[in-house]
């Protein structure tokens, strides 16, 4: 079970695995060397304070979002350890950023559980996104397109500000959580194809990542 807390200044996730709590404390210990390795962030923090099996709070030393602050809290629980995970400090920009920040938010606090009941690092949140070469805004109607790249995917395909986009080789796209899943399935170099809307007309155009 996966228990979400909203946060203006971050994000906050809870679960239970059935690894016991002093294992799932041993699985993050196995990754401290001069600093922690955060697993599903899948990168180093220095140490703020400590608590051995009960709480590890660290500041991430690498990008992306550097600096921002990391806890991590073990309670025993009825079937094995509740962990609480929380990252905080984006600082001023993060209300305009959190769509795209939330995309890979899903998969960190997916590969946190896997990490903790498994003994595994998946690393997902690590695999890196093809750019479409355009901005894009959440819309309740889907994306906005913006800002497009000259050259890029989006100037191929015959993007233009103000376009929604509606699919990307055949995927239905409404949100940035969705395109980054898309994009991540493409590596630069590989043709994609995207359906649009401007003016009430449907669009449809190729291009190469």
């Amino acid at each position: 079970m996966m228990e979400e807390r909203y946060r203006e200044d971050g994000f906050e996730a809870t679960f239970v695995v059935t690894t016991p709590r002093a294992d799932a404390w041993k699985r993050l210990e196995a990754l401290h060397d001069d600093e922690w390795w955060i697993p599903g962030v899948e990168g180093p923090a220095a140490e703020l304070e400590v608590v051995p099996e009960r709480l590890l709070r660290a500041r991430k030393t690498l990008e992306p979002c550097k600096d921002t602050e990391i806890v991590i809290t073990f309670e025993d629980a009825d079937t094995g350890t509740r962990i609480t995970f929380v990252q905080t400090g984006f600082g001023s920009g993060f209300t305009q950023a959190r769509p795209w920040l939330e995309a890979g938010w899903w998969a960190i606090r997916a590969d946190l559980y896997a990490f903790f009941e498994h003994g595994v690092q998946l690393a997902r949140h690590a695999r890196p996104w093809a750019s479409i070469g355009c901005g894009v805004a959440e819309t309740p109607g889907g994306l906005l397109v913006s800002h497009v790249a000259d050259g890029g995917f989006a100037a191929q395909a015959g993007l233009q500000d103000g376009d929604l986009i509606v699919t990307l080789s055949g995927s239905p796209i409404v949100s940035v959580r969705e395109l980054s899943a898309v994009s991540r399935a493409f590596k630069p170099g590989d043709a994609m194809r995207v359906t649009y809307l401007r003016n009430g007309e449907r669009l449809r155009g190729t291009g190469t990542l």
